[in-house]
């Protein structure tokens, strides 16, 4: 699905190689440089990948002998992602980073992740410059970062501008964005996204800034309303580069037309450093980027080292046996796809299932972006499990009527094909959607959960399971059912806040992870296999 959608965008593009294969625009070797050129070593959605940091250092060190003038940047989403982040709250990731080197980052969506106090605690820790020109506070109206770095290269002088997706209201819990009365205190400039950004550039140039690069996590396939970068570079001029994160793509030297037609040279690594890339500004004002696969270079031994410690740390919490699965587990295909996001998944019926049960509710949602890794066939270990519910949300219960969970069911699917974290993974129900009918959601000025319009509805032949004799039966649109999920759901708003109408009914029951493991230890006997080793056939989506 994701391949089709970036071929949909490609049509934007005026592709341009220069020396790259052009499948993935990886590179064998450094080219031969010219003399003392600006050199960028940047990456994007990381997503806690800690093995990488040390060749992202080693390749830096290799730059600093054919030049001096070399940076490291990143385009978000380093905190979050697997065990390192979660157990630390992104702690450990920012001392790795600090160990590496890094100049300027800018913000992802998963850096507000753990809230809004400790993103802050982490840039405060983080010794490179934070940048983020649409992260506003709506008390100043005033970003809350500086929007920009500006770094001097002898006698060339570089823009660093973050740009951070205007999504992240929402793919993160709205009340980290609120104050102790429920005002929204800051927001992402989705409403003058690109003004915002066209002032920024503006500002750059008038400092002196002889290029502009701007550190992108916006993603090249659309999301919704939400901009991509295609669009950023369309509406406004001055950008000489962008890197991008969000979309986890694999792209280099590729050039986009901005709004006067004048080329842009756009890129981004893909994720967990599959790559690491390399831009070049040539002394003659040639600009080149390129993708290094990772495990060409050669790591820097003193990070290696302290990436290992750090792993230990890590993994002695985790490694008691939980049970041995008889299946593998993969949430993301061939082609890249993160599969819970847009079908049932086997795996998400686990999760949801370990939910049902546990907290014994009729139902259980679980939105797929929630589900962040797969399990491996033999022993699983708590640490499996961790990296499956990194986040550590608490595990709650709700109520709320058929009509309102009918109106749930339609917001999860409503960007069908597409990727969507909201997508559910379910339990206890099951229903049937047409994918080719325009969604009737609409959503608020915030981007959450409105209402339903009169028109035809996606979802239908919604059936509950009856828990005393197991059967499905028509939902009862005036009957009131119990539901489990995770409090960034139920509580906090996430995922568009398409539980708003809810009522909680008990919160902080226990930990998403000790629910998983409660389920495979104490009623699958601390076996996986069937009925796991295929969908349950709750959520059928038709072709």
């Amino acid at each position: 699905m994701k391949k089709w959608l970036l071929i949909g965008s490609l049509l934007w593009l005026i592709t341009c190689c220069t020396g790259c294969e052009k499948s993935r625009g990886e590179v064998k070797q450094i080219p031969d440089l010219p003399d003392n050129p600006v050199m960028v070593v940047y990456e994007n959605d990381v997503h806690c990948a800690v093995d990488g940091y040390a060749r992202m250092a080693g390749l830096k060190k290799q730059l600093q002998k054919k030049t001096p003038y070399v940076s490291t940047v990143s385009c978000g989403d380093f905190v979050q992602g697997n065990l390192v982040g979660s157990v630390s709250c992104g702690k450990y990731i920012v001392d790795i980073m600090n160990h590496v080197g890094y100049d300027v980052v800018t913000l992802g969506n998963h850096e507000f992740d753990f809230g809004m106090e400790p993103q802050f605690a982490l840039t405060e820790q983080l010794k490179a410059s934070t940048v983020c020109c649409n992260f506003r506070d709506l008390r100043t109206m005033e970003s809350v970062y500086p929007p920009y770095k500006i770094i001097s290269y002898g006698n060339t002088e570089v823009a660093f501008i973050g740009i951070v997706t205007t999504a992240t209201s929402t793919s993160t819990s709205p009340l980290t964005y609120q104050d102790g009365e429920g005002n929204i205190i800051y927001d992402f400039c989705k409403k003058d996204f690109y003004p915002c950004i066209q002032q920024t550039i503006d500002a750059t140039r008038m400092e002196g800034a002889d290029y502009v690069v701007a550190l992108a996590h916006l993603g090249n396939i659309p999301d919704g309303d939400h901009q991509t970068s295609f669009n950023l570079i369309a509406h406004t001029t001055g950008l000489d580069v962008v890197l991008d994160g969000h979309s986890h793509s694999l792209i280099s030297d590729t050039l986009i037309l901005d709004a006067e037609g004048k080329p842009v040279l756009f890129s981004s690594t893909g994720t967990e450093f599959e790559n690491i890339g390399l831009l070049t500004i040539g002394t003659d004002g040639n600009l080149r980027t390129q993708l290094i696969s990772t495990e060409e270079i050669v790591p820097d031994q003193h990070v290696a080292t302290y990436v290992e410690e750090i792993k230990k740390r890590v993994s002695a919490a985790g490694n008691r046996v939980i049970a041995t699965s008889k299946i593998s587990f993969s949430i993301i295909d061939e082609q890249g796809n993160r599969l819970a996001r847009f079908e049932e998944h086997p795996l998400g019926n686990l999760c949801a299932d370990a939910f049902c049960r546990i907290l014994g509710t009729d139902i259980a949602l679980i939105n797929g972006g929630g589900i962040r890794a797969g399990l491996p066939m033999g022993e699983i270990t708590y640490n499996h499990l961790l990296a499956v519910f990194p986040f550590g949300n608490m595990a709650c219960t709700a109520t709320l009527t058929g009509q309102q969970l009918a109106d749930v069911l339609e917001c999860a699917v409503r960007l069908l094909p597409m990727e969507n974290g909201s997508f559910m993974q379910v339990s206890g129900i099951k229903f049937e959607v047409n994918p080719h009918l325009p969604s009737p959601i609409v959503l608020d000025g915030n981007g959450l959960f409105s209402h339903v319009t009169d028109a035809p509805r996606r979802v239908r032949h919604i059936y509950i399971r009856n828990k005393t004799n197991g059967k499905y039966e028509p939902i009862d649109l005036k009957k009131v059912y119990t539901l489990a999920s995770f409090d960034y759901q139920l509580k906090e708003l996430g995922c568009e806040g398409i539980f708003r109408y809810t009522t909680l009914k008990d919160d902080n029951l226990m930990l998403d992870v000790e629910v998983l493991a409660a389920y495979i230890e104490q009623v699958l006997g601390g076996v996986i296999g069937e009925p796991y080793d295929n969908v349950e056939g709750g959520v059928v989506i038709e072709e």
